[in-house]
């Protein structure tokens, strides 16, 4: 009967022992997890800034562009009326 209470006991330390190494197992996963999350949602705010920065260098090119084209549409009529002027007055 002895041996049978020393084998139950020995298979409760053991299960003890695989029950806490599955908890500290567990725990380190939860707190790796938790560290992971972190890292995502800091990426995800990295994102939407740089996504924020390209939107607006994008509309800043295009007001940049239509200055230019509305810049160089106007000299290109003064340069035209010069150019008339120019070769009407010759005659």
């Amino acid at each position: 009967m002895c041996e049978g209470v020393m084998g139950l006991a020995e298979f409760e330390e053991r299960t003890e022992r695989r029950l806490n190494d599955h908890g500290d197992r567990i725990r380190a996963l939860e707190i790796k997890d938790a560290t992971q999350n972190a890292k995502i949602d800091s990426l995800c705010e990295k994102l939407e800034e740089l996504s924020k920065s390209i939107g607006d260098l994008m509309e800043f090119m295009r007001s940049i562009l239509w200055k230019t084209i509305g810049g160089m549409g106007g000299l290109l009529a003064l340069f035209m009326g010069f150019f008339f002027w120019y070769v009407q007055s010759l005659k």
